[in-house]
This record gives structure tokens, sequence and C-alpha cells, in this order.
């Protein structure tokens, strides 16, 4: 059993640095002190912990079975401490130190990101990082704390999970410019029989349309998938597949590809994109921060047209 009163806390913000970085030297960065000191601080708590924690792999290191288990609950403790000492304090992006990791659609970014760079490029205080939506397991990178905000179509409905709805989107069908079989007008029989292109299953099960679809007994011939929306564009302008977008990001395609846009042949309802974050992020000032900024933003792009 280890004694918590003998535990240094400042060992678990080291071994979440590591677990994190993947790196000794890139957790040293992360932290500010030398690589020495690093080294130092992961032996204590390995000998404190009786585990290896990290093994060399690469040109990193890769955790241990145990540190895998631990890593989940030190972020929690972290995140809480953390909170609790910051709450009611200034929030200054200028000065304060945060790395955010957010898993985001890839349509949004475009939308997003600029603004938010703009404002935090000349500080070296805040840095961002965008996750692939397609890869990462994103209810346990919320639960373990790898992950700050979730940008997509995913509703949570937990206790512990805040989920606020950022913009609302129509869908559209899409066809390239001179395609043989849609002319005027995208139609129910065209739906069911031309080839489709979409994105991979674990995302499209993140959206409403998949239970739309089925509840009217539609089937797409789905001929390839794709885990991000702007590998549609061009597969549309060079083959004779169809496909289901945003409105908004259709007609930013059109306008560097040669595609039409037509109403979809059945009624579809709206699609919602949800901010999605932890309860327990709630009183931390850094992450208030980060969610305005990108409430900011959005707002900022949507008026720019």
């Amino acid at each position: 059993m280890v004694n918590l009163r003998t535990l240094d806390l400042n060992l678990l913000v080291v071994f979440e640095a590591i677990y994190s970085a993947a790196n000794i030297s890139h957790a040293s960065k992360k932290l500010g002190v030398s690589q020495p000191t690093i080294s130092n601080s992961l032996a204590r708590l390995r000998e404190t912990l009786d585990d290896p924690l990290f093994v060399r792999s690469g040109r990193g290191v890769k955790p241990t079975p145990k540190a895998t288990q631990m890593i989940g609950p030190v972020r929690e403790a972290l995140a809480m401490i953390e909170g609790g000492v910051k709450d009611g304090d200034e929030f200054d992006p200028v000065t304060t130190r945060r790395h955010f990791r957010i898993l985001m659609i890839d349509l949004l970014e475009p939308l997003l990101m600029p603004s938010i760079i703009r404002r935090i490029q000349d500080h070296r205080s805040i840095t961002l990082e965008a996750l692939p939506i397609a890869t990462t397991p994103f209810i346990e990178g919320l639960n373990d704390g790898s992950l700050d905000l979730v940008l997509s179509a995913f509703f949570g409905d937990a206790e512990d999970i805040v989920c606020e709805a950022l913009v609302s989107s129509n869908l559209v069908m899409v066809a390239r410019k001179g395609h043989p079989v849609v002319k005027d007008e995208l139609t129910l029989e065209h739906f069911n029989t031309l080839g489709h292109i979409a994105l991979i299953p674990q995302m499209r099960a993140m959206s409403r349309l998949e239970e739309e679809l089925h509840r009217l007994k539609l089937e797409r011939h789905v001929v390839y998938t794709v885990s991000k929306f702007w590998s549609f564009p061009h597969i549309l302008a060079t083959t004779d597949l169809i496909a289901i977008m945003p409105s908004g990001f259709a007609a930013l395609a059109a306008k560097t590809q040669p595609l039409n846009i037509f109403p979809p042949p059945f009624e579809i309802p709206q699609q919602k994109v949800y901010m999605t974050w932890k309860k327990n992020r709630e009183r931390d000032l850094g992450h208030a921060w980060l969610r305005g900024q990108i409430k900011q933003a959005l707002a900022e792009s949507l008026a720019a047209g």
C-alpha cells in the first residue's frame, strides 16, 4: 500500500506529463524543467509505487499496465486540485501556461481555429492540440482528462457530462456538375441506386442522420468511406458518387470544386454540433476561457458568412 502522506504530488504532475508526451525530454520541455529533474522524479515515483511505470519504445516511452490503470484517477485528481486552487483567481492567457486538447469534427477547423490562433500565436503560454476524431476514444478521453473538449454531433446524456449545442445545419445532397444521371434534381431513385461517399461507420454513428435513414428504411450504397469531410469535395468532383453534406460546408466546397447542390429527396431534421466536456471542469477558469473562445470564433465566422 502507498502511504499518501509521504507521496509528493509533484511526482504525479511529472507522471501525467510523461504519459501525455510519451517522451521524457518532451515532458521536461512541457513542464519547463531539466531532463535530469524529470528522470529523478520518475525514479522516485517508481520506487514509491514499485513499478517501472514507463518502458522504452522507439524514440520515446510507453506506459506499463500499472501506469495505464493510474492515469485516469491521477488526471481527475490533478484537475480537481487545479480547479480548487484556481477557483476565483484571474485567468490570463498571456501568462497562464495551459495545453488544451480538443477533439473536433474536421469541418469546424476552418471556422474556429484561425480566429483563436490569431489571438494566442504571439504568446507562449497557451497551446492547442487537435486530435483525430476518427481514432480517438472520446468518452475515455473526457473521463481520464486527456481531452478537454469534444466538438461533434455526439450528444452525451451522462450526469457528469455537459453538452451545449453550438450550431445547427441543414443537410443537402451533392453531385458533380455534368453528372451523367443527376441533372436538375436528385431524386429518391438516385439516392437509392447511385454510389455514395460517406464517413466511416464509427463517425456516422455519432450522427442522428443514421437513425433517420433507418427510420425511413433507406440504405445507402456506400462505395467509399473516409474519416474526414474534407475528403468529400475532390472525390465528388472527379467521380459519379453522390453524398449527404452539411449545407454550409457544401456551399464552401462548391466555391472551389464543380459541384451541384440539391435538396434531399426526403425530409431530414437539422443536424446539431455540440460542445461536450466533463462537469468537473465547470469551475476551471482556463477551460471556461477556451469554451468562450470557441463560441466567439464561431459567431465571428458565421457573421462573416
